[in-house]
């Protein structure tokens, strides 16, 4: 099963977007790329096809990732965009399967005329606010038949690993060869995928005992000289085996090396899996790698696992199909695992579709390089807007070479050194509102005027900024630079020559993070009383750490999805007591301004 189109209007950022997935001649997916700026409800996309995905399964199995009866993706008039009257999503499927949803923000019989993109605007009733279908239940057989031959995986953002250095006893401790027993009703197949390593160490070790225990036959052959001497020969063939030969084809493009795996266990009681490649040890430790080798290991061994579980007799990589979504593929990635070893993963498994999300320029021209432009769907949000991997490796050139390039560093150089205005770079788009709202209402226009303003796209970017033009480059510039870094980074102010690097100072209010720190509660509760959606709120509770127990506050976070939408009604809607404490930012650019260059 594959998603072959997804249809969603006003729903968070997104006032209309429609996504139609391609497939090669062969009916092989491309992959599906989905780039676009922090609030562009990327992430509200995919929780679409996420939320059906899981909603297939319970269909189908008693142990889903959500409760019968429930969704995994609330809908909520919370999340119909700001000055619409609704919102639909509609997710179809290969093999005609679908799900289709809609909020309404007054009942049916109040509209005027029926909703043109929403399939199903005759089977809601005329008092309905609400409405969800899919045809799943009236074609249980066909779903059980895909369900089981393919595989369904979801990595969110939030998936993580404790370092090995932080865990290693206690992953010691754990290891066990499991038993897994197979029910019709029981699919012991998460969909949702945060932190698998545990599963996958205990599967692995369960692979290896069934391939050298089990499946293992030893035979004498005669020596090739024509001897009457016999020589041994192992020979490893069975269900086991086959997997475990998928599982080293992952295993040797990761972790480097040309020719034969051999698989060793530590000692009893301390289960460590080790690898040598032709015959030369290269991991003591496999679950011990650096963070974005066990992030990609984790990944790409939970596909061939759930294949497993399914009860596929031998999982060829080449074989196996299905959907895996991938929130921030580039998550935790350095750039080279994401340019050359990610895109080259993701060809191993050329049957399944691979639906994921990135910031990633990087990671876009690499997976051009290996699948070319025709070979892959990169679509920009809130539109849904088909682009080009040219269109975005502009900015990926740029930026890279700026960090490789001693001529093109010359030729930024050149550029900014004619700057007419002192120039201060903030970490999104919605700052550079925010402080151009206050300076009206706090009477700073004159002052924040001096200044241009630029977007500069997140604090890792402000990081290279900084670390390119702090050694000499900043000798060039005629005019001062600011990297101002919101609240949370963490950052120490530092300046050399007209570079400066400055943090805005955190506010005790509940919103501890990012620029809107700066609003009191005060100013917070009136925009979440206008759309609740803006704000995610965890209630305080009671949590357990190492085997203590300890109160959490209660915490509240601007849901990022809603991030622009909160900008936009807090300029447009708040006065000069909601912007009373930007004037730390005006006092900053005061200070930099009559500071001597050092």
């Amino acid at each position: 099963m594959y998603l072959e189109k997804l249809h969603l209007t006003n729903s968070g950022p997104i006032s209309e977007a429609l996504v139609t997935c391609q497939f090669n001649p062969d009916g092989s997916p491309k992959p599906l790329i989905i780039v676009g700026k922090n609030g562009s409800g990327k992430s509200i996309a995919i929780s679409h096809v996420v939320s059906a995905i899981i909603a297939a399964n319970g269909a189908i199995f008693d142990d889903p990732d959500v409760e019968k009866g429930k969704v995994y993706k609330l809908r909520s008039p919370g999340y119909v965009r700001h000055g619409a009257e609704y919102s639909t999503g509609e997710v179809t499927f290969t093999g005609g399967f679908f799900v289709s949803e809609a909020q309404l923000l007054k009942p049916k019989s109040e509209f005027t005329e029926a909703i043109a993109t929403y399939s199903q605007w005759d089977q809601i009733g005329t008092s309905m606010l609400s409405h969800y279908n899919s045809n799943f239940l009236s074609r249980i057989e066909d779903l059980r038949t895909t369900l089981s031959k393919d595989t369904h995986l979801f990595f969110p953002p939030n998936r993580f690993e404790e370092p090995a250095w932080l865990n290693e006893i206690n992953l010691k401790s754990r290891a066990q060869y499991p038993s897994m027993r197979r029910y019709e009703n029981l699919s012991n197949r998460p969909t949702i995928i945060y932190a698998p390593m545990m599963q996958i160490r205990n599967w692995l070790l369960d692979l290896i005992y069934d391939s050298f225990a089990i499946e293992r036959k030893v035979i004498l052959a005669p020596v090739a000289d024509g001897s009457q001497q016999l020589r041994e020969h192992v020979l490893r063939n069975g269900p086991a085996s086959n997997i475990l030969t998928s599982v080293e084809n992952i295993v040797r493009l990761i972790i480097g090396g040309v020719g034969p795996i051999g698989w060793f266990v530590g000692q009893r009681n301390a289960r460590e899996i080790g690898v040598r490649v032709n015959g030369e040890l290269v991991v003591s430790n496999l679950f011990g790698l650096s963070t974005g080798q066990t992030i990609l290991l984790d990944m790409f061994l939970s596909i061939i696992r759930d294949i497993d579980l399914g009860g596929a007799v031998s999982p060829a990589l080449g074989e196996i199909s299905g959907i895996v979504v991938v929130d921030e593929i580039d998550l935790h990635l350095h750039a080279d695992l994401q340019h050359d070893l990610l895109p080259n993963l993701i060809r191993m498994f050329p049957k399944l579709q691979f639906i994921v999300t990135t910031h990633s320029p990087l990671f876009v021209m690499g997976m051009e390089k290996v699948f070319s432009a025709d070979g892959m769907q990169l679509i920009e949000f809130p539109k849904a807007t088909a682009i080009s991997g040219e269109q975005f490796s502009e900015f990926e050139s740029a930026f890279r070479h700026m960090q490789d390039s001693a001529k093109f560093r010359d030729e930024v150089a050149a550029k900014v050194s004619q700057s007419k205005r002192p120039t201060v770079y903030l970490e999104g788009a919605t700052d550079i509102d925010y402080i151009k709202a206050a300076s009206k209402m706090l009477g700073e226009e004159e002052l924040v005027g001096e200044f241009e303003l630029v977007d500069g796209v997140g604090f890792p970017h402000m990081d290279n900024l900084w670390n390119a033009f702090k050694s000499h480059f900043h000798l060039t510039l005629s005019q001062k630079w600011i990297l101002l870094y919101d609240c949370d980074t963490k950052k120490q102010d530092s300046s050399k020559g007209r570079m400066f690097r400055r943090m805005i100072p955190q506010q005790p209010n509940s919103i501890d993070c990012g620029i809107e720190n700066l609003f009191s509660d005060d100013t917070i509760r009136k925009a979440a009383n206008f759309k609740p959606a803006f704000i995610d709120i965890t209630s305080a509770h009671t949590a357990t750490d190492r085997g203590k127990k300890i109160e959490v506050p209660e915490k509240w976070k601007v849901n990022r999805n809603e991030k622009r939408n909160l900008c936009d009604w807090l300029c447009a809607n708040g006065d000069a007591n909601d912007f009373a404490k930007f004037s730390v930012i005006f006092d900053i650019l005061r200070e930099v301004i009559a500071a001597p260059v050092s």
